[in-house]
């Protein structure tokens, strides 16, 4: 399996700082059942830093998922439903990255699942795909 189809760590939203800002300043995207929630920053290459590799002109980009408990009381369904989300973003990441242009920018985005229903990995996949095309054009037309 190619190294490109990867969701490591430092691509995981893991800061809480980063993740309240994302919910208190981002805009969001719906794509149903799914909301994608995202914010777009430019970033300075020098002080910008994410654990031991310093940003350079690649920029950054992270990712989060969700599965609200109102929807799905279980933690074990919660948890399923994030597993699909998680593997669907893993699959459909490359495409992404290969469509915008990252230099100099921080991207966070966040997927959450809104529907009580949970759709096939196929379908879940397919919603993603269609979620981070519309995010590419927004990327790709922000300006420093």
């Amino acid at each position: 399996m190619p190294a490109i189809f990867t969701y490591q760590k430092k691509d995981k939203l893991k800061s809480r700082k980063q993740t309240q800002h994302l919910f208190s300043t981002g805009k969001a995207i719906g794509v149903f059942p799914l909301k994608l929630i995202y914010s777009i920053e430019a970033v300075d290459p020098i002080t910008e830093s994410i654990g031991f590799d310093i940003v350079g002109l690649q920029g950054v980009l992270q990712a989060g998922v969700g599965a609200p408990t109102r929807n799905f009381r279980k933690a074990v369904q919660r948890n399923r439903v994030k597993r699909l989300l998680r593997e669907a973003y893993r699959l459909e990441k490359p495409f992404f990255v290969s469509q915008i242009n990252l230099a100099q920018k921080r991207v966070n985005l966040f997927i959450l699942y809104t529907n009580s229903n949970v759709l096939s990995s196929l379908e879940i996949q397919e919603k993603v795909r269609t979620a981070l095309t519309i995010l590419a054009e927004k990327i790709n037309a922000f300006k420093l």
